[in-house]
């Protein structure tokens, strides 16, 4: 194909490709008929190739696109199976807690074949709150909530170029929470009072998960296992 420049379209990027329809396009009253016919046909190859650029823009939003769609979803469902097992995981903790007062006193050991559980009562009563405190009736709030003030403060410091000091001032922010007070909440439960909805408070038990090993079982082995050591010694003497 003809042009009237030595450049290779093909190399150029699509801001080099603007640029240089731009300017082959400017220049197109300074040439003579013949350049400009030549001129003409290197301007619709640019913007062929041009536009064939612009399309690939848009191929690569809609991929990215595609893409951060397809990670957002794989979100949801990594929040959601976490969320799943955290429930699983507390079901069973709290079964193993239901086995642990089932037991004597004295021990704290719930054994199976293979593996035992041993418990021990947390320091405090856990209290566990699925209601906001902010809908609580009025009594309640004023009985099991607290309110938390946090102050910060924001210095501003304006200086020229110099250095000097043009404006110094301090900002303080305060922001205010109801929290649930927990110490109350633990006192009212083990006084039998009335909590409010959502409020649940509960022994809850630290678990150490330990393997188990048979003795009687390793000690049945032991001599046919020695036995057979033996065995393989005396045939290769």
């Amino acid at each position: 194909m003809s042009k009237i420049t030595q450049t290779k379209l093909e190399d150029l990027n699509i801001i080099k490709l603007y640029e240089h329809y731009g300017a082959l396009e400017r220049s197109l009253p300074l040439l003579t008929p013949e350049s400009q016919e030549l001129a003409k046909a290197e301007l619709e190859s640019c913007a062929n190739l041009r536009s064939e650029k612009i399309d690939r823009i848009y191929y690569a939003l809609a991929a990215h696109e595609d893409a951060l769609e397809r990670i957002k979803k794989e979100g949801d469902l990594i929040t959601q199976a976490k969320r799943h097992h955290e429930s699983q995981l507390n079901q069973l903790k709290n079964l193993l807690g239901w086995l642990r007062r089932s037991l004597p006193l004295d021990s704290n050991r719930i054994q199976g074949k293979n593996y035992e559980f041993v418990l021990s009562r947390k320091k405090e009563l856990t209290v566990e709150i699925t209601s906001d405190p902010e809908f609580w009736h009025t009594d309640e709030r004023s009985k099991y909530c607290i309110q938390q003030e946090t102050t910060t403060s924001k210095r501003i410091v304006v200086r020229s170029m110099s250095g000097e000091v043009l404006s110094d001032r301090t900002e303080p922010k305060t922001k205010t929470e109801t929290l649930p007070n927990l110490d109350a909440i633990r006192n009212a439960y083990e006084n039998g009072e009335h909590l409010p909805t959502g409020v649940k408070v509960e022994q809850q038990y630290a678990i150490r998960k330990n393997r188990l090993f048979s003795t009687k079982r390793m000690e049945a082995q032991a001599p046919e296992y020695i036995g057979g050591l033996l065995q393989e010694s005396d045939s290769a003497d």
